[in-house]
């Protein structure tokens, strides 16, 4: 993916924004919107609060060119449209586009989601070149992720150290084979959703965060040269085997919307039988936070 410098905006590798052809103001950051449980209470006054659910929010975006040549801009537009268009993952259930952005004074951001709204708001000047759309992208969840991806691996090797923090809070017990354990550090404000990927030959695998009281097993054998990914995200929310069947069916322990890494530090343990010793699992996570 291409760096980004402050204030500018990348959406299936066409990048826009300050020092490029096409221009935008700034970035408008609606609130995420909220489906609330709440009843009335029949035949009297008031009512019952319900369980609150947070979901995504609108961005929307005024762009506009100052290339007083309409050669010049027209491919430049013509690439930004084909990418908000989005033809193949809008036909995809499920399926989220990546927007990446840079404010001034900030790291880049990553948010998963849709581009929707495309409304050119005129087309006076179009021959000049000059042009201006007003573009809303909507996003699956309310929380902007870390444009850098971390990751751990993990085996069944029995090892000390590896990636924790010290101090650390005790006891910490290494176990003797068939298991392992390190530390993951999320480094923003909100809990974020890891991406596991269990490499076999394994038999029974199971991720633990913890002290959290959330594990997760799969009651199943991964063979050599397989693997299964545990996708918590909210877009996803699947148990995968690389040829793309679905092994949800298995999962013991944690529903997968449980399923987060929470700010800070975490001990995540690796377990399961085998008899290699080639096993692996790899996390990976991106910072999440509520602001960009």
């Amino acid at each position: 993916m291409p760096d980004l410098l402050p204030n500018q905006y990348e959406i299936g590798g066409v990048v826009f924004g300050d020092h490029t052809p096409i221009q935008s103001d700034d970035i408008r950051i609606g609130d995420a919107d909220t489906r609330t449980g709440d009843r009335e209470n029949p035949g009297s006054d008031g009512g019952q609060m319900g369980r609150d659910f947070r979901d995504g929010r609108t961005l929307g975006l005024d762009l506009w060119s100052n290339v007083h040549s309409a050669a010049e801009i027209r491919p430049a537009w013509s690439a930004l449209n084909a990418a908000w268009s989005a033809d193949v993952a809008r036909l995809t259930p499920r399926a989220v586009v990546p927007f990446r952005f840079r404010l001034e004074g900030s790291e880049a951001v990553v948010v998963y989601g849709r581009p929707r709204r495309w409304s050119p708001a005129s087309q006076r000047q179009r021959g000049t070149g000059m042009t201006e759309v007003v573009a809303d992208f909507h996003t699956v969840d309310r929380l902007f992720y870390s444009d850098v991806e971390r990751q751990v691996t993990l085996t069944l090797v029995t090892s000390g150290g590896g990636g924790i923090t010290w101090p650390v809070t005790w006891p910490i017990t290494w176990a003797p084979g068939g298991a392992r354990q390190d530390g993951l550090v999320n480094s923003g404000d909100k809990p974020t959703w890891p991406v596991i990927t269990i490499n076999g030959p394994v038999a029974q695998p199971e991720v633990e965060l913890v002290g959290t009281g959330r594990s997760l097993r799969l009651d199943m054998t991964i063979p050599a040269n397989r693997t299964i990914t545990i996708d918590t995200r909210p877009w996803a929310r699947t148990i995968r085997r690389d040829d793309g069947a679905s092994f949800r069916h298995t999962a013991k322990g944690a529903a997968l919307a449980d399923f987060q890494l929470p700010v800070g530090q975490t001990v995540l343990r690796y377990s399961g039988t085998d008899m290699s010793g080639t096993s692996s699992c790899t996390v990976t996570w991106r910072d999440a936070t509520e602001n960009p």
